[in-house]
């Protein structure tokens, strides 16, 4: 069975319907719990980390752009990670985001449109529809540039999801329904290479990460064990540099070869 990674454009409708989608399917559900744990692995505030997943470097004062891009690829790589297991619903987590080109993987996006469930919202929230409106559009674009800044993805391209589900056309139970019918189909059932695919993805973030603790401009990929590091030097910095990455990235459990480019950049830091 896929995993199921579930994003929407009111933040309580999604995690509402990954729960019962979750419950129905008998699978684990991945949240923004997860976050404490990942706080105290990588030494980071389990508060600045949950801001962090909502708020970019320009509005969050008290972080660097740097921090933040390190922090954002802790997540990356302990969500990547905890996939693996399979068996899972991820929610508020932008995995959405970073989780792609795995078959397996069934990414699936739920918009609200004026259904009952928005009426509900606001009716609790003691809001008007129309203020609720303004706030939601303005959620959705604060949401659309936070995505753009951390992994260059509009969230609000549907061209991007594999199942889309308006609620003004299927209410909440019957979208249960059609993601857990969708989840039986032949594309999304895990294969050796998907597997793969999906380790390979891991294995990067991981080493990302590593990385990132001590050098900003970098990109990282993997297959089977390999690993490839392309990043920007001044030419007298290239051998330390190398050497540097080198030694870092073979920290990392599952890596078994490191070849790293380097690029001239009279700016790199």
């Amino acid at each position: 069975m896929p995993i199921i990674i579930i994003s929407a454009d009111v933040r309580e409708i999604e995690e509402s319907i990954a729960q019962k989608v979750a419950d129905e399917m008998g699978y684990n559900l991945m949240n923004r719990r997860i976050l404490a744990d990942i706080a105290a692995k990588h030494q980071i505030d389990p508060g600045r980390l949950n801001e962090i997943m909502g708020t970019t470097p320009s509005l969050f004062k008290k972080m660097s752009a740097r921090q933040w891009r390190r922090n954002l690829a802790c997540v990356e790589a302990e969500v990547l990670d905890h996939l693996l297991a399979g068996n899972i619903v991820c929610q508020g987590l932008a995995a959405h985001l970073y989780v792609t080109g795995i078959s397996h993987v069934m990414n699936v996006r739920i918009l609200s449109g004026n259904s009952r469930c928005i009426k509900d919202i606001v009716e609790k929230k003691g809001l008007s529809l129309q203020k609720a409106e303004k706030c939601r559009a303005a959620e959705l674009q604060h949401r659309k540039k936070w995505s753009l800044a951390a992994y260059v993805c509009d969230e609000t391209d549907l061209s991007r999801y594999d199942l889309v589900i308006n609620l003004d056309q299927i209410d909440p139970v019957e979208a249960v329904k059609t993601i857990t019918g969708a989840a039986e189909y032949r594309k999304f059932q895990v294969m050796t290479y998907s597997m793969k695919c999906l380790a390979d993805l891991a294995l990067a973030a991981k080493v990302n990460a590593k990385l990132l603790d001590s050098m900003p401009s970098i990109k990282v990929q993997a297959r089977d064990g390999s690993v490839v590091v392309i990043t920007k030097a001044l030419n007298r910095q290239k051998r330390k540099k190398i050497a540097t990455i080198k030694e870092l990235a073979s920290t990392v459990d599952g890596v078994s070869y490191v070849e790293v480019h380097v690029k001239n950049n009279i700016l790199a830091s």
